[in-house]
């Protein structure tokens, strides 16, 4: 009995890895969500190949958010001075720690010697409204109450 056990168990463990998600990136529109295989963003639309291999372009203002290679990012408010502006951004979710959700967003450096240089700035957000931009200091110790390493940031 327990041999028929082990192996039953065995077998269902094999199958579980099977019948894994066949994709990590999806994005969501105002139609509803849309598995893909890729996501590729360009200036003003994402270019998409869906699962079944059917290539489509989405435009950015239909987008919510979208999710590429594990990582998901949402369409949030930019703000300014901690004032809103009429800029829309996709910021990365780093982490949600109860009502606060860290995200951060990347810049290009224009004027660095490295071409596409990058830099990364992090807002605190409670729902859709920013919380606070942080600076080095204030990262730190979100980092410390997210349970994140400032390090790694």
């Amino acid at each position: 009995m327990k041999k028929i056990m082990v192996l039953f168990t065995m077998v269902l463990f094999c199958l579980s890895g099977i019948a894994k998600d066949l994709g990590d990136s999806w994005v969501v529109t105002e139609k509803g969500k849309m598995d893909c295989k890729k996501v590729r963003l360009g200036y003003n639309k994402a270019r998409i190949v869906e699962e079944n291999g059917q290539k489509g372009i989405v435009a950015f203002n239909t987008i919510t958010s979208f999710s590429q290679n594990g990582r998901l990012f949402t369409k949030l408010r930019v703000y300014a001075d901690n004032k809103p502006t009429k800029q829309m951004a996709f910021m990365e979710l780093v982490k949600t720690c109860g009502e606060l959700s860290l995200y951060k967003l990347g810049y290009y450096q224009l004027g660095s010697d490295v071409p596409n240089a990058i830099t990364y700035r992090y807002f605190l957000y409670k729902g859709t409204k920013m919380h606070l931009a942080l600076n080095d200091n204030t990262l730190a110790n979100i980092c410390l109450h997210f349970g994140l390493n400032y390090d790694e940031m």
